[in-house]
C-alpha cells in the first residue's frame, strides 16, 4: 500500500503539472462554463477541471488494477457513477479541481483530491495544493504526512475555537436546529475549498469545520488525512462519517476535545448515533 501511496503522489503532482497550473489565470471566457443545479446556483466548470479528471481517469485504475474511478465531473453528467460506490471493486474519487470557483478567479485555494475507497472504508488518500507545492498523503491506519514528514496536528491555542461553518446552502430547517451566533467559537470566513480547509484542520491552524453538502470527492481525501493526524470526521450524533453516507451534515475537528466542545456549542448535549 506505501508504494500505491507515493504512486499516488506522484500522480498529484503530475496532473497538476500537466493539466491544472498551465491554465490558472490562463483560462478564456469560454473555458468557464456554468453547471448550476438546484443545491448550487452558482457551480461551475472549467476546462482544467475536465482536462484533470480526464487524466486520472485513464491514470489511476492503472496504479491499481480492477479499480473504478468516480468523478466529480462525471457524475454531474450522469449520477448514476454513483452506484459504483456500492460495488466490491476498489473505487477512486476524484475531485480534479477543488475550489473551482477560486481557480476561475485567479487565486490561489484550490487543490486536487483523491481518495481509494473499498466497501466503504477510505482506504488511502491525496491532497496536493498545486501553488503551495504542499502534498498531503494518508494510509488508513499508517498515519498521515505533510510533505513526506509526519503530520499531527498542533495543539489549539489559549483563544476561542476558530472554525468555518458552511451554511450557506443550508435548508431552513436545518439552519434552524443549530445555534449559529455560539459564545465560544470564533466563527472564520469560508475558503470555498475542502482541500484548504481540511489540510488547515488537519495541521491544527484551524479548530474546526461544519459541512452540510457531503458529496463523497469533497470530504473523503480529507477525512482520511484529518483522521490520521489525530483529528475527528463525525456526524453531530456521533455517528462517523463514511463516503456512503446521505446524512447532510459533518462536523469535523482537529481532535476529539475540540470536536465535542464545537458539537456541544452547536446542536446542545450529545444523543446517541444512529445504527
Amino acid at each position: 500500500m506505501t508504494q500505491l501511496l507515493d504512486a499516488l503522489g506522484e500522480l498529484l503532482k503530475e496532473v497538476s503539472e500537466r493539466e491544472i497550473l498551465p491554465r490558472w489565470k490562463h483560462l478564456a471566457d469560454g473555458d468557464i462554463t456554468s453547471k448550476a443545479s438546484a443545491t448550487d446556483p452558482d457551480d461551475l466548470v472549467t476546462v482544467a477541471d475536465r482536462a484533470a479528471e480526464s487524466f486520472l481517469t485513464v491514470r489511476l485504475p492503472a496504479l491499481l488494477p480492477g479499480s473504478l474511478v468516480i468523478g466529480e465531473e462525471a457524475v454531474s453528467q450522469n449520477p448514476s457513477q454513483l452506484d459504483a460506490l456500492h460495488a466490491d471493486r476498489p473505487v477512486w474519487l476524484v475531485d480534479p479541481v477543488d475550489g473551482t470557483k477560486n481557480f476561475a478567479a485567479g487565486e490561489e485555494s484550490f487543490g486536487v483530491m483523491v481518495a481509494l475507497v473499498e466497501r466503504g472504508e477510505i482506504l488511502i488518500s491525496g491532497i496536493y495544493l498545486p501553488v503551495e507545492g504542499d502534498l498531503y498523503l494518508a494510509e488508513r491506519g499508517s498515519g498521515a504526512t505533510w510533505n513526506g514528514r509526519g503530520l499531527v496536528a498542533r495543539a489549539p491555542g489559549p483563544s476561542e475555537l476558530s472554525g468555518t461553518l458552511y451554511t450557506r446552502l443550508m435548508p431552513p430547517a436545518v439552519l434552524a436546529s443549530l445555534n449559529t451566533r455560539p459564545e465560544r467559537l470564533t466563527l472564520a470566513p469560508s475558503p470555498q475549498c475542502a482541500a484548504l480547509e481540511y489540510t488547515r484542520l488537519a495541521r491544527g491552524e484551524r479548530d474546526f469545520a461544519l459541512y452540510y453538502r457531503l458529496f463523497p470527492w469533497d470530504h473523503a481525501p480529507g477525512v482520511l488525512i484529518l483522521r490520521e493526524a489525530g483529528g475527528v470526521a463525525r456526524h453531530p450524533n456521533g455517528g462517523e462519517y463514511a463516503p456512503r453516507d446521505d446524512r447532510p451534515l459533518l462536523l469535523a475537528a482537529a481532535d476529539e476535545p475540540r470536536w465535542e466542545a464545537v458539537r456541544r456549542a452547536l446542536v446542545g448535549p450529545a444523543r446517541p448515533p444512529e445504527t
